[in-house]
């Protein structure tokens, strides 16, 4: 991402975390530490932290940024990697209208998930949608995994390892890349998480920390 913005990306939620300690400003100032995708309309980024050490750091800041990204207009997307350590954001987690887990319909990942799932629900009460999205590498239908977990599969990935290193390490997209069936799933995905979060959000009625029409993404496996 760095190197599509041919600049920096600034300090990020680091440095958001700390404009938060220093108590210098009541409200977050969330919009000086996101920065315009270049290229795409109306899309920000905010990126996450390099260094594991500086994880101890962000504690304090997750109910606020939930204040703060329920304020904006917009979808928010948050991915927050693998949940379940002393780290998970669960502030984050209560406000999202829609949570989904990503896995492969494997057995060691579907015994991770089990566990995870359980701790969401009750993390986060009658809130919402918890969903699953499965990357196609493993034995088992989405039909066994909705039974096995109790939540549904909101959408299907490819296993396609060329294509997804476009955006997990940059590298050089081939001819076909925008017409892949993995960006083709992904735009699917994206339609099917729009439609849950802006039901949940209805539903949701006075439920504080919402996020209006926002998407928290949570990965319970290997990906």
């Amino acid at each position: 991402m760095a190197d599509r913005m041919n600049e920096s990306a600034g300090p990020g939620l680091l440095g958001l975390a700390m404009a938060a300690e220093s108590g210098a400003r009541p409200r977050l100032p969330l919009d000086d530490y996101v920065v315009r995708v270049p290229g795409e309309d109306a899309v920000e980024l905010l990126h996450g932290v390099r260094d594991p050490r500086h994880g101890v750091r962000l504690g304090a800041l997750w109910g606020r940024l939930a204040e703060a990204l329920a304020s904006r207009e917009g979808d928010v997307i948050a991915d927050l990697g693998r949940i379940g350590g002393s780290d998970t954001p669960n502030d984050l987690l209560r406000a999202a209208d829609t949570v989904v887990m990503v896995l492969k319909p494997t057995l060691r990942q579907l015994d991770a998930a089990r566990s995870r799932i359980d701790a969401l629900r009750g993390l986060r009460g009658a809130r919402g949608t918890i969903g699953l999205c499965l990357i196609s590498d493993g034995p088992y239908r989405a039909a066994e995994v909705e039974q096995v977990l109790g939540a549904p599969v909101l959408a299907e990935l490819p296993y396609s390892p060329a294509d997804a290193s476009v955006f997990s390490d940059g590298v050089q997209p081939r001819r076909t890349f925008k017409t892949s069936l993995l960006l083709r799933s992904l735009r699917c995905l994206g339609r099917r998480l729009r439609a849950t979060a802006s039901t949940a959000s209805i539903d949701g009625g006075d439920v504080a920390g919402a996020f209006p029409a926002g998407v928290s993404v949570a990965g319970g496996g290997e990906r």
